[in-house]
């Protein structure tokens, strides 16, 4: 599943906000907005995908999809939601036209804070700001 969450995150980020993302070598060591969606797919093992993003990457999000300059603090939390079930919800997509069953369950705003060490990252970067999907489970 981690390849499709890969390929979900570039098409979500590329295809519906015009963001082009590139490889983002080092695991930023600063705060960000987490969002937790738990997920199940064939292996029948649960998953949790965490996606963590800087504030000026959920401004930009937020004036691209909600016309929002300066989005309060509510709506960045909700964003950030959105934007992990809309990643993982794509994934799930691409793995239901591999004939891979899958189920997402309800995302959740996680706190603000800096990525984990030791779980499965998938790095990219937008402008200067890294975007990360860790896959826990």
């Amino acid at each position: 599943m981690t390849d499709l969450l890969k390929i979900s995150m570039a098409e979500v980020f590329e295809q519906n906000f015009g963001m082009r993302l590139l490889p983002c070598k080092n695991l930023p060591n600063r705060d960000g907005y987490r969002a937790r969606i738990p997920f199940l797919c064939e292996s029948g093992e649960r998953s949790i995908a965490t996606l963590w993003l800087q504030r000026p990457t959920l401004k930009l999000v937020s004036k691209i999809l909600l016309f929002e300059d300066d989005p309060d603090e509510e709506s960045l939390k909700d964003l950030t939601s959105e934007l992990a079930n809309f990643i993982v919800g794509h994934a799930k997509m691409l793995a239901s036209d591999r004939n891979i069953p899958c189920r997402i369950e309800t995302p959740e705003f996680a706190g603000v804070g800096p990525l984990q060490n030791g779980e499965e990252t998938i790095l990219f970067k937008t402008g200067n700001r890294c975007i990360a999907l860790q896959v826990k489970g």
